[in-house]
């Protein structure tokens, strides 16, 4: 996922063009996997400009991007959520306008759950630990955020790089 990640960003499978340090290195060690990312690129004409564009394989995306809200729900809420989630999101942060970015960035309020006494969220949100205005946990600032929230059964978005966002939803 980090090297398709990177290529989209980057624009290439070139590893020396990567701004992804560790996909670089993934992809210098692997030309059938540059390969099968650069496959899953196309150039488009629209209104007489060529643009590249990437097609990943999302249900691969989808999968790992389940894998890791599950450990982040159970992380923070410490609420395991084995079952499948009701909705599965994943696009890009900048195509996002408006009112349904407003949403996506949106995180605690007094309106929410308020998580279990003694979780590690609860105590994020009572010292404001390793958390922005809006209640998302910074890990790396323009390198990785994620929020967690007991909408429906849980809810829990991520930013990578500040280009991919993701969405899950657990319902009851």
């Amino acid at each position: 996922m980090v090297a398709s990640l990177s290529s989209a960003i980057s624009g290439t499978t070139a590893p020396e063009k990567q701004i992804i340090p560790s996909a670089r290195r993934i992809l210098a060690k692997s030309e059938h996997l540059q390969a099968l990312i650069q496959r899953s690129s196309s150039y488009t004409t629209i209104a007489g400009e060529s643009r590249l564009v990437w097609k990943p394989d999302i249900e691969r995306i989808q999968r790992v991007v389940v894998k890791n809200a599950r450990g982040h729900a159970f992380y923070e809420m410490g609420e395991p959520m084995m079952n499948d989630p009701a909705s599965v999101w994943v696009g890009a942060l900048e195509h996002l306008k408006g009112d349904e970015r407003d949403r996506f960035e949106s995180g605690w309020d007094s309106t929410g759950i308020w998580p279990e006494v003694g979780c590690r969220m609860m105590n994020r949100l009572a010292t404001g630990s390793d958390l922005n205005q809006n209640g998302w946990v910074i890990v790396q600032e323009n390198v990785y955020r994620y929020l967690t929230v007991q909408v429906g059964l849980m809810t829990v978005r991520t930013v990578l790089y500040n280009f991919l966002a993701t969405e899950v939803v657990w319902e009851y």
